[in-house]
């Protein structure tokens, strides 16, 4: 049966996803992507044209997950003014628990950052969901770098399957707290 490109593009991001996941970028094969997805080895480089590129549309993908989330949490859906770090924040904890994979690729994005055209694509991605952030929250400088660091502890706990992850995610929800001005609205 044949399928709609974009089906199969997609099809082999998914598939590309564990194995960056679970190997990185260096470690990663196209012929294990490919096995995965189903396809030919040359059927990914006609697509996506090298493994590397093949990596940063992985990122891509996992940099709008996260946005996503974050515009999908109940404070944005509720049309709060200004939803606060607490809820956005929670909305990611809960997206790394529905998908570890997320938190694995996120880690080897910046672990691959010495290769200079992984490192500019994922720092706009990476500057550019700040900005998503401070756009939805109205949280000032000190809130978004205090999340930016709370979600990287909740990553790290995440993609090392610690048992006691809610803690961190109480603690994290506690230090936002902290860092949110009483005009965004606390929750």
């Amino acid at each position: 049966m044949h399928k709609p490109a974009a089906v199969r593009r997609q099809e082999i991001i998914d598939a590309a996803a564990v194995e960056f996941a679970e190997n990185g970028l260096a470690g990663t094969r196209l012929e294990a992507v490919a096995a995965r997805a189903g396809v030919s080895h040359p059927r990914i480089v006609q697509i996506f044209g090298s493994k590397r590129q093949l990596f940063l549309d992985v990122v891509t993908w996992v940099f709008d997950r996260v946005t996503e989330a974050f515009i999908d949490s109940p404070g944005v859906q509720q049309e709060q003014s200004e939803p606060g770090l607490v809820a956005l924040g929670d909305a990611y904890r809960r997206l790394l628990q529905r998908d570890r994979t997320i938190a694995l690729v996120m880690l080897h994005a910046y672990a691959a950052a010495g290769d200079v055209v992984v490192r500019q694509q994922v720092a706009a991605r990476y500057l550019a969901l700040q900005h998503k952030v401070t756009d939805l929250t109205g949280a000032d400088e000190m809130g978004v770098r205090t999340f930016f660091a709370t979600g990287l502890l909740v990553t790290v706990s995440t993609a090392l399957a610690l048992p006691d992850r809610r803690t961190d995610a109480q603690w994290g929800s506690w230090l936002l707290e902290l860092v949110t001005p009483a005009s965004a609205g606390r929750s």
